[in-house]
């Protein structure tokens, strides 16, 4: 994966890592970090400006939370329940991210843009939902924004090297599950208590 991220960037410059950017909300397998990464260290390496590669990321993934925002809010939940599988949409992400939305609201879109799986999939039931588009789009860009920065930062000034942090964002990954659980377990057994 790492290789097809390098190619693409290599071979197409911005646009390439913009188009990474697009892949990672469609094809959620690509990890956003390691195409800011990537794009952070040509930034240290004087291929890419370090504001030019954060700019890029930031627009790549305001872009993606745009269409998949209007896939909710055209085409429902039946839309994304039937065809979110040709995007690598599990059932259990939409969930929770479904449950987020519950939980935070609009907030929601600027919270979740910096956690792994939600910040992919927030955009979705906000657009079900029908919320303020500009409220939305303001939300998401600022929520965008630590997560596109901390990534360029890290390729930037580790160059290789940030493939270390990489470990720690894995070990992150299990109790960042355990928590969303928790939010998708409790909005459950509210639910499950309104109907009794």
């Amino acid at each position: 994966m790492g290789t097809f991220i390098l190619n693409l960037i290599d071979n197409y410059g911005y646009l390439g890592m913009f188009l990474g950017m697009v892949l990672e909300a469609v094809i959620i397998i690509i990890p956003s970090e390691a195409i800011l990464a990537t794009a952070g260290i040509l930034a240290g390496r004087g291929i890419f400006s370090f504001w030019g590669a954060f700019i890029t990321g930031l627009l790549g993934s305001v872009f993606c939370a745009i269409v998949i925002y209007f896939m909710g809010y055209f085409g429902g939940n039946s839309f994304v329940r039937k065809y979110g599988k040709y995007f690598f949409m599990k059932e259990d992400d939409l969930e929770k991210s479904d449950s987020w939305f519950n939980k935070y609201g609009l907030l929601a879109a600027l919270i979740g843009r910096n956690i792994p799986i939600i910040r992919t999939l927030i955009s979705l039931p906000i657009g079900i939902m029908r919320l303020s588009f500009w409220k939305f789009l303001l939300l998401t860009t600022i929520g965008s924004i630590p997560w596109t920065l901390l990534f360029v930062y890290l390729g930037y000034s580790l160059g290789n090297n940030w493939v270390i942090i990489n470990v720690y964002i894995d070990k992150l990954k299990i109790p960042i599950i355990i928590i969303l659980l928790y939010f998708l377990f409790r909005w459950v057994f509210k639910k499950c208590r309104c109907v009794n």
